[in-house]
């Protein structure tokens, strides 16, 4: 019985020393370690007002360019830029604290900091008038800089558009479980365990999560003081007005609009897509709806939302009306 006890003790102490280890950044990643792995050729570097930039300027063309989601990076777009870059100059850039883009110390966390940070940005690189996609919460991004800067956005591409919220978000036991687990206990969210429950939970067919994705995002979003950071832009967000204001926002959009929508992800359900789409009471849009991919649709099948998004921008009448 006394060796049991003693038995449970150690474990206690080792599990005490191990949360101990990850909340004080024993999980932390290398920079040095994941600019060799995910910020080689053809990425490049730019600091704009203090912000050290990671962007990629990609293929010839008109110029598209295409923000990322939360907690994502620009390599959310490789398939888009496999498929489009011999038609388009594609240009995707890492939002501060994401990615490879360095963190913003101005103090600054709200969304017109963000939207002026990318256009200076653009101002450096010379796109002057383009095209602009985003997904998830870069399509909000995008909203935002096309209702400030109307006459340099030709058309908005657009998916996953979080302008309103559900309630709740249906999601298994054992992932929440995982999830409570990282947050509350550990504070940190280093393993590959977290972030490939993250990615299965927000993919219409797990069986497209490849290791290499999973590693890519624990990496990136382990860098130090990266979650911290990210999740003050959410809290500023939310602050700010969150969705409601966003909303508002995309009232003021003039360019044309292609909704692409995951219908099969749990994050935004398909029963308040046409309530998003009724925002854009300034110009017309057009929806694509696919049954069988969900909230990371740009990374489920590149090839077929590219090639959707590709004739949108050239003018096709491609999609439908809600």
């Amino acid at each position: 019985m006394k060796k049991l006890a003693y038995f449970v003790a150690v474990l206690f102490l080792l599990g005490l020393v191990g949360i101990a280890f990850v909340r004080l950044g024993g999980l932390d990643t290398d920079l040095h370690q994941a600019t060799s792995l995910y910020g080689g050729p053809p990425s490049r570097f730019v600091t704009i007002d203090g912000v050290s930039m990671h962007y990629r300027d990609e293929g010839e063309g008109p110029v598209l360019v295409l923000l990322h989601g939360s907690r994502a990076s620009l390599h959310q777009w490789d398939g888009w830029v496999r498929e489009l870059q011999g038609e388009f100059r594609m240009i995707r850039v890492d939002a501060a604290a994401h990615g490879l883009s360095g963190l913003d110390d101005s103090g600054d966390h709200s969304p017109k900091r963000q939207t002026d940070l990318l256009a200076q940005l653009l101002d450096h690189l010379g796109a002057d008038r383009f095209f602009l996609g985003g997904t998830s919460s870069g399509s909000i991004q995008a909203i935002r800089f096309a209702a400030e800067y109307p006459a340099r956005v030709e058309r908005l591409v657009l998916s996953t558009v979080p302008l309103k919220l559900p309630a709740s978000i249906e999601t298994p036991r054992f992932r929440r479980f995982v999830f409570w687990l990282h947050h509350a206990l550990f504070k940190h969210t280093g393993t590959d365990w977290y972030w490939r429950n993250f990615l299965e939970n927000i993919f219409a067919d797990p069986s497209k999560i490849t290791d290499s994705m999973v590693t890519r995002y624990r990496i990136l979003n382990g860098l130090p003081d990266q979650r911290h950071r990210q999740q003050q832009l959410i809290d500023k967000w939310y602050e700010l007005g969150g969705p409601e204001r966003d909303f508002k926002t995309a009232g003021k959009v003039t360019s044309p609009v292609l909704v692409q929508w995951g219908v099969a992800g749990p994050v935004l359900p398909e029963e308040i897509q046409c309530e998003i789409v009724e925002a854009f009471t300034g110009t017309t849009v057009s929806v694509i709806a696919y049954a069988d991919l969900g909230h990371k649709l740009v990374m489920e099948d590149p090839t077929r939302t590219a090639r959707d998004a590709a004739r949108f921008l050239n003018g096709d009448d491609v999609g439908g009306r809600c």
